[in-house]
């Protein structure tokens, strides 16, 4: 061992300047004020961010006379404890006109968007966050109809593997449809989003709700390393919520399946009308009870079933159902499948 080797490491003064870098774009020549994050520095510009945030026109306020403000090269300078990306791209969208260039939200978009539901809620920047939770509720909608329009879009990609198929005259399920398989593979995981809003107290049942059952319709059973993965994001507390919200939900759902609705139908028609109808209600347990695990999937499943019935006229031709009597039926269903989505933020208690 030379002489140089044995020699003790020298040790940088506390005092010593840190080695700033200037931000490639974000480093403007006529800015007035430094935002500081680690090494990365940001010279922009007091008036703009001030107008947009009431949190960084407080911290650019004259300090109080026994403080002295920090002054690096010529200006005042905010040390901030966020990291260089998610300010970076806070402050793109405020230099942006406070537009979010986010076409979709995506698994390769989400990272960014939830930097900036972050961003936005800490500095009280209120615009480019309320568009992204709408964004959010377009994603996941709260009303059914709207609900309804989203999965038509998701069935429309998947019209080569059905949700039900016919045998026998029966209508079944199709062993080989996975619900949410393609969509799965571009949307974010409802989990994600339902921990950042968390997170944010962002907490409201419109936003709430609607993700929970995205999440549910990902979820067979409780155990296996894909639940694992769907629910990881979830706090202890949610992850208790979602499990019986969840067996609510789909023991509700096996109740109204088994309960024929009797009588639906017109006293003077019962005794056909009525009979037809207690003839026709165990064909759905074919339908929905199959599984050991129940309906995947309730709210989709109902209204594919109840298109269906509608669609193929089973009810008058094959059951002799009046017209009048088959339309009660249809519309005691639509009931059921509306009962089950209204009730859904009871069940998962958000």
């Amino acid at each position: 061992m030379d002489a140089s080797s044995s020699q003790p490491r020298k040790r940088l003064r506390q005092d010593e300047p840190k080695a700033f870098v200037n931000h490639p774009t974000l480093y403007f020549d006529d800015g007035n004020v430094i935002l500081s994050c680690g090494s990365m520095l940001f010279c922009v510009h007091r008036s703009l961010l001030s107008k947009h945030s009431p949190v960084f026109r407080e911290r650019f306020q004259a300090p109080q006379k026994d403080i002295k403000p920090q002054i690096l090269q010529g200006h005042l300078h905010i040390c901030l404890n966020d990291t260089a990306e998610d300010i970076e791209a806070l402050l793109n969208v405020i230099y942006d006109g406070l537009r979010i260039d986010v076409p979709q939200l995506t698994v390769e978009s989400w990272p960014l968007v939830s930097s900036l539901i972050r961003m936005c809620t800490k500095y009280e920047i209120e615009r480019p966050r309320t568009e992204i939770l709408q964004r959010i509720s377009d994603e996941w909608p709260r009303v059914l109809s709207l609900h309804d329009a989203k999965m038509d879009a998701l069935t429309r990609q998947q019209t080569r593997n059905p949700q039900f198929i016919i045998q026998n005259g029966q209508a079944v399920p199709n062993p080989h449809y996975n619900p949410g398989v393609a969509h799965d593979d571009i949307i974010v995981n409802p989990a994600s989003v339902i921990a950042l809003l968390r997170e944010c107290q962002l907490e409201s049942q419109e936003l709430l709700v609607p993700l929970f059952y995205a999440l549910s319709r990902t979820t067979w059973q409780f155990g296996g390393p894909a639940v694992g993965h769907h629910i990881a994001p979830l706090s202890h507390a949610d992850v208790e919520r979602f499990i019986v919200g969840l067996e609510r939900l789909r023991n509700e759902h096996a109740a109204l399946v088994v309960q024929c609705p009797n009588p639906c139908v017109p006293p003077a028609h019962d005794q056909m009308c009525g009979a037809g109808l207690r003839l026709f209600w165990p064909t759905l347990h074919v339908s929905f009870l199959r599984s050991n695990q129940g309906s995947r999937q309730p709210i989709e499943d109902w209204r594919s079933i109840i298109q269906m019935v509608r669609s193929d006229g089973r009810l008058t031709s094959t059951y002799k159902l009046c017209s009048g009597c088959a339309e009660l039926a249809l519309q005691t269903m639509e009931k059921r499948r509306e009962g089950l989505w209204n009730a859904l933020a009871r069940y998962f208690e958000v």
